[in-house]
């Protein structure tokens, strides 16, 4: 465990220099590509019953794999979309109080479009035992759009924070956000949903269109990523 906790911040480490020595390209290419690696682990997990004994969790519930494999699919043609995609810097808006409120209201709406759906997400004892199947289905979807709504509220707060510059420094910001964003380990907010959903002995209602829908937020990421990266006025 500590060796794992240390490799977890060495990495987040390296990713969060790596924005701030102005590899943005290749570092926002490496974060979707963790998303590409996660959709396919859980596709593959889904039809293998094996591997499911060589990780120490069995799946609560059998379901179908392809919403996983598109994931993974959709996920490599953003990275194709970055690496290839035209370079238009953004205009340069001079940083101001604007910017500053943007970052700190994304960095706060993030983590409760997490802990907020756990209402809905995770029903407690009571509410397994009264309600209906079906009817627990759909709390757990309402979780899912509510976290997935959530992030896209925080992305987009977080783009608009980017957008701030300084004189001889115009990615200064661009660079600083997307450091944080990797070193805080927020890209993998989806990764840690979808796992709960699936490995979580709380709940037995949990399907696994809910889990590949909550993975789905790497869409969410890979389209901040790839927006912030076309504006970046110097990369390397």
């Amino acid at each position: 465990m500590v060796i794992q906790i240390v490799l977890a911040v060495f990495l987040s480490l390296v990713f969060g220099f790596g924005y701030l020595s102005g590899m943005i390209r290749v570092m926002s290419g490496l974060l979707i590509g963790f998303g590409v690696l996660t959709s396919f682990f859980f596709g593959v997990l889904f039809i293998i019953p094996n591997l499911q004994e060589v990780v120490g969790t069995p799946v609560l519930r059998p379901g179908g794999a392809y919403p996983f494999f598109v994931l993974a699919l959709v996920l490599l043609g953003f990275i194709a979309w970055l690496f290839t995609r035209p370079l238009k810097p953004a205009p340069e808006e001079p940083m101001g109080s604007k910017h500053i409120r943007c970052f700190a209201a994304g960095l706060l709406v993030y983590p409760v479009s997490l802990f907020v759906p756990a209402f809905f997400l995770f029903p407690s004892s009571e509410q397994r035992l009264t309600a209906a199947a079906a009817t627990l289905e759909v709390q757990v979807l309402i979780g899912v759009l509510l976290f997935l709504v959530g992030m896209a509220t925080a992305l987009y707060l977080l783009y608009k924070a980017t957008r701030g510059t300084a004189p001889g420094q115009p990615d200064m910001m661009r660079r600083f956000v997307l450091a944080l964003f990797a070193v805080l380990h927020l890209d993998k907010m989806p990764a840690l949903i979808t796992y709960l959903l699936i490995y979580s002995p709380e709940t037995g209602i949990i399907f696994p269109q809910a889990a590949a829908l909550a993975l789905a937020g790497y869409v969410l990421i890979g389209v901040f990523l790839v927006k912030v990266t076309g504006d970046a006025h110097s990369m390397q």
